[in-house]
């Protein structure tokens, strides 16, 4: 019985099985590859998401944080766009721009933001993507689930930031450096920062008396 290669080799000229093995073996290289890369870095996120170390805060405008719930969704997962900067210290989130999904559902929804960068650029805003936002509806922890994970390892060269919004606990930011407990926020601007400036004052009334009230903290999430 004659087997695939030599029922192959009998009816292609040289040249034309050479250019098949080619290809072959091109589409071997890309394939091993790919997965490579999934594996490699799914592995990596779940490596750093065992370690929790990235201590920096996310400072976040009042009005931009109410973005999340004004665009909130009982029923379907939402997406958001996230754009600004982050340093050593820091991450700004200077844009949250409400996502068109591609498909929606109540426990999906899969996104772009490809056309939302577009419009901050025609815009003249930042169009720099720092990450993205989806809602988990019906959920009282804003936390990242296991598919986040694995695609977030998938995501990390392209977004720096993956957040989680629930309509109970509000949004929560995570990177590849701290998965499993959020980055701390600070919203700043308007009504948050006047209650900031309260506190200050009123810290300041303390020490001037005597008193050693308690540290002014952050708005919690």
């Amino acid at each position: 019985m004659t087997g695939p290669s030599a029922w192959l080799a009998t009816r292609t000229s040289e040249r034309t099985l050479a250019r098949l093995v080619l290809v072959f073996a091109a589409g071997f290289v890309v394939v091993g590859s790919g997965v490579a890369w999934y594996v490699g870095s799914v592995g990596l996120s779940m490596g750093a998401m065992a370690y929790d170390s990235d201590d920096r805060t996310v400072v976040i405008e009042e009005s931009e944080r109410a973005a999340f719930t004004t665009h909130y969704d009982e029923d379907d997962e939402v997406g958001w766009c996230l754009y600004g900067t982050s340093n050593e210290t820091h991450v700004r989130i200077d844009d949250v721009v409400p996502a068109a999904p591609v498909s929606q559902g109540p426990e999906r929804v899969t996104f772009t933001c490809l056309p939302e960068t577009a419009g901050q650029l025609l815009a003249g805003e930042n169009a720099a993507l720092l990450g993205t936002v989806h809602s988990h509806p019906g959920h009282d922890e804003s936390e990242l689930s296991g598919i986040d994970i694995a695609l977030f390892g998938r995501l990390s060269p392209l977004v720096k930031v993956m957040g989680v919004y629930t309509d109970a606990d509000g949004p929560a930011f995570f990177t590849t450096g701290s998965m499993t407990n959020p980055l701390d926020v600070r919203v700043v601007g308007d009504a948050a920062e006047a209650r900031w400036d309260r506190g200050q004052r009123n810290r300041s009334n303390r020490s001037l008396n005597g008193s050693a009230g308690p540290a002014v903290r952050d708005r919690p999430r």
